[in-house]
């Protein structure tokens, strides 16, 4: 009987034991923890929202005369070279226009060329006149300086001399009918003079139209990708009016705005990575080409700072309007004490993580150093080895809490 006593009482405190556990157990939490070491670190500051790809070249192409659009030949997306044509309008009667200057030019032109031949030929009889006239006068003259001595000293007849006075006479009036033909040739010249004018007036005028009908047809001003078309066939376009916009793809970079307070760590020639929406898990390289000077406003990302980055050379293509989220590589240590970013708390203005020690959470306060998304460095307040709870979202987790650790990293 004793015996069985004695294993009565020993079941009895097995019994008390098992249930002092389950009860023991019952009050702790479960927690899950990592385990604070050291390992390399970067610090990264990521854009507020997604970036966009963007061209340093980009041209809006507007309609620089008024018409209809008779026809397009490009769509949105499609690569064109420099002077290709895009669209052409249609004015008729600016066709009309210019098709009359051009018929005026043709016309006064005509004018012009024939008064030209008038005067040379003009010209010609008037100086084979003159010269003809020179001649007969002098002839003339000399014949007169001969007989006058002659006559007299009663050697020549009055007959003969009235004769040599007539013929200088005639010489001097033929000389002097040469020299009006002169006058002739400086009045063709007055009426060439006119029409030269005329005729410049009139290649002005269809120069001017012809350069307002070349205006109906529209070209790219360089080679590039046609992402937007803002026309269509039948549609009347006024002076102004945006057509197509034109990006040039060989010079992209990505437009990016980072929050003011971490501006200051961003810096030109910083490494960046670059996740496009279009290509779910690859990762693109890149760096800082360029810190815009001023913060900037806005309703959707509030005070921020815009970067440009310029992405590597990459076989996926980056294509101009895509959306890309930015990472910049601001800092990196190779040996940091880190915890996960997530477990890091704050209260009042003081940075804290929850510790287990001897099974029983611990407020630790902490000095941060550098961190990024996943891990964030700390400097002081807790060592190597610590187990600091991670599973924040676990309700009345508060210090003192009684925890058991359900996983640990």
């Amino acid at each position: 009987m004793k015996r069985w006593g004695k294993f009565g009482l020993a079941a009895a405190l097995l019994a008390a034991a098992a249930a002092a556990f389950i009860l023991r157990s019952r009050s702790e939490i479960p927690v899950d923890v990592f385990e604070a070491r050291k390992e390399p670190i970067e610090e990264i500051v990521t854009a507020v929202s997604a970036g966009t790809v963007k061209s340093r070249r980009e041209a809006t192409i507007s309609a620089e005369v008024s018409g209809r659009v008779a026809e397009v030949r490009v769509a949105e997306g499609n690569a064109v070279r420099k002077g290709e044509l895009l669209a052409r309008l249609s004015d008729p009667e600016l066709a009309k226009q210019a098709d009359a200057a051009l018929s005026e030019v043709t016309h006064m032109e005509g004018l012009l060329a024939q008064a030209v031949a008038r005067r040379e030929e003009a010209e010609r009889k008037v100086h084979s006149e003159v010269a003809r006239a020179a001649s007969n006068l002098r002839k003339a003259e000399q014949d007169h300086e001969r007989a006058l001595p002659l006559f007299r000293g009663g050697f020549l007849s009055k007959a003969d001399m009235e004769q040599a006075d007539t013929r200088l006479a005639n010489a001097r009036e033929d000389a002097r009918m040469a020299d009006i033909g002169e006058l002739g040739i400086r009045a063709i010249d007055r009426e060439i003079e006119s029409l030269r004018a005329r005729a410049d007036a009139a290649r002005a005028s269809s120069a001017a139209l012809s350069e307002r009908k070349a205006k109906l047809l529209i070209a790219a001003p360089f080679d590039g990708i046609v992402i937007k078309k803002i026309l269509e066939v039948g549609e009347t376009k006024q002076p102004g009016a945006p057509l197509f916009s034109l990006a040039d793809p060989r010079e992209i970079y990505i437009e990016a705005p980072i929050d003011e307070s971490e501006s200051a760590k961003v810096r030109a020639g910083q490494k960046v990575r670059l996740y496009p929406d279009a290509y779910l898990g690859e990762t693109f390289a890149g760096v800082v080409s360029e810190v815009k000077p001023t913060i900037e406003v806005s309703k959707e990302v509030s005070r921020a700072n815009t970067i440009e980055v310029r992405p590597d050379s990459s076989s996926r293509p980056l294509r101009l309007g895509m959306s890309v989220d930015v990472e910049v590589l601001t800092g990196r240590k190779e040996e940091a004490l880190q915890v996960p970013s997530s477990a890091v708390m704050e209260r009042e203005g003081q940075k804290l993580v929850y510790v287990v020690r001897e099974g029983k959470i611990v407020r630790s306060d902490i000095a941060t150093g550098i961190s990024n998304w996943d891990r964030t460095e700390i400097l002081s307040g807790i060592s190597p080895g610590d187990a600091v709870v991670t599973s924040l979202e676990i309700k009345d987790l508060r210090p003192g809490s009684r925890v058991g650790i359900r996983a640990r990293q």
